[in-house]
């Protein structure tokens, strides 16, 4: 009898702790700063990108807001190199949190991966050296499609990240680029795209900043 009343109430607390634990884990997993402050993880990451956070400063709008731009989270910069906070999407919607270096010269200078929902043994292997390396030195040019008018147009209804990852699909086919191949790791095409498109992002966005920079300096 005492079993039967004792049932019910543990069986809640169960599914309310397991519950609260997934909550949490994709609130972290997800959760994007828009304080202005660099965070612990982004300070790890300009950590192992520069060797120290020293110097960098979270770029800002006259308002006082963070400067983002289309499809980025946060800019951050020292004055001469510049990170870009970008989530993507890999196999996982928003899989791919990382933090991409652009060099004085307009170059990826490195990716600092600050949080992966992508399948473990898998997709999860974005984060592997060998993998990460082939984008260092990478420019806007090297990943300039001629597709991009016509991906645009069919990702119409999409956000970024979908017009990145059909852009790198003409690219990796073939039918487009000039300068780069992805080389993608077997059994992770979605995640590897995603990265590239992680990496063309923080490209376009670099351009427009040194742009906009130009413009005004001009």
């Amino acid at each position: 009898m005492f079993a039967e009343k004792i049932k019910p109430p543990l069986v809640l607390t169960l599914i309310c702790i397991i519950t609260c634990g997934l909550l949490v884990a994709a609130y972290q997993a997800t959760y994007v700063d828009n304080t202005g402050v660099i965070t612990d993880k982004l300070e790890a990451g300009l950590t192992e990108l520069y060797g120290s956070a020293d110097g960098f400063e979270m770029l800002k709008n006259d308002d006082g807001s963070v400067l983002t731009c289309d499809g980025v989270d946060s800019v951050i910069s020292d004055g001469t190199n510049t990170a870009f906070e970008i989530t993507a999407n890999g196999y996982s919607t928003g899989g791919l949190h990382v933090l991409v270096g652009i060099d004085e010269n307009g170059g990826v200078s490195g990716i600092s991966i600050l949080t992966i929902g992508e399948t473990p043994g898998l997709g999860t292997r974005v984060q592997e050296k060998s993998f990460l390396d082939q984008f260092k030195g990478v420019t806007k040019e090297m990943t300039a499609s001629e597709q991009e008018d016509t991906v645009k147009a069919k990702a119409v209804w999409g956000d970024r990240s979908s017009i990145n990852l059909l852009t790198v699909e003409n690219e990796v086919e073939g039918s487009g680029g000039s300068g780069f191949t992805l080389d993608a790791i077997s059994g992770a095409t979605f995640s590897s795209k995603g990265m590239y498109g992680a990496v063309r992002t923080a490209l376009n966005a670099y351009d427009e900043i040194n742009g906009e920079a130009g413009e005004d300096n001009g």
